[in-house]
């Protein structure tokens, strides 16, 4: 019996002339022959780049990317494509900081993002922390920009990233006003 023509089986020497052999080793590798490819393709299943639009929602899911909602396709697969860096840095500054500028595209000069970060590393010789800290985030935004839409997409970036203990005030400036977020 001929082995398969797409992947013919490797058998031992010593099998090379059992047709018996021969022709289990050709089912087999028939059997077989559906999964490898599937196993084959599974990368292209998981890139976000390569991925079908039908996988995205699943891959948001199963890497815990953060989307705003009404992205486009495109942002949706840069924020997959971003979350294990994030999910690595989730908690801190640089997160923050990483998250807006990569996913939210608050970069300057048109944004300015401030963090005022309370955490303080001390030691029995060092200053402590000032009690009631609270994490402040300031975003300063151009005119034209959607003030709510901006407090709203801050204060759900702050949430993200803020460590669940320490309470959070997300402010927005647009073009000479200021407005605070209700503390989280």
């Amino acid at each position: 019996m001929p082995t398969s023509p797409t992947r013919p089986l490797p058998l031992p020497a010593v099998y090379g002339r059992d047709t018996v052999a021969r022709a289990f080793a050709a089912a087999i590798g028939e059997a077989m022959s559906p999964a490898e490819e599937r196993l084959d393709g599974l990368d292209a299943v998981l890139d976000p780049w390569r991925a079908p639009p039908a996988f995205l929602d699943w891959l948001i899911r199963i890497t815990g990317a953060r989307v705003e909602p009404g992205w486009s396709e495109v942002r949706r697969r840069e924020a997959v494509d971003l979350a294990a860096r994030l999910a690595a840095y989730r908690g801190t500054p640089y997160g923050l900081r990483l998250e807006a500028r990569e996913i939210l595209r608050w970069v300057p000069p048109d944004f300015a993002l401030d963090v005022g970060d309370p955490g303080v590393v001390f030691t029995d010789t060092g200053q402590a922390p000032p009690p009631g800290r609270m994490l402040t985030v300031t975003l300063t935004a151009p005119a034209e920009e959607d003030q709510r839409a901006l407090e709203s997409r801050l204060t759900r970036l702050v949430k993200a990233h803020c460590p669940a203990h320490l309470p959070f005030r997300a402010v927005v400036i647009i073009a000479g006003s200021r407005r605070e977020v209700a503390p989280g």
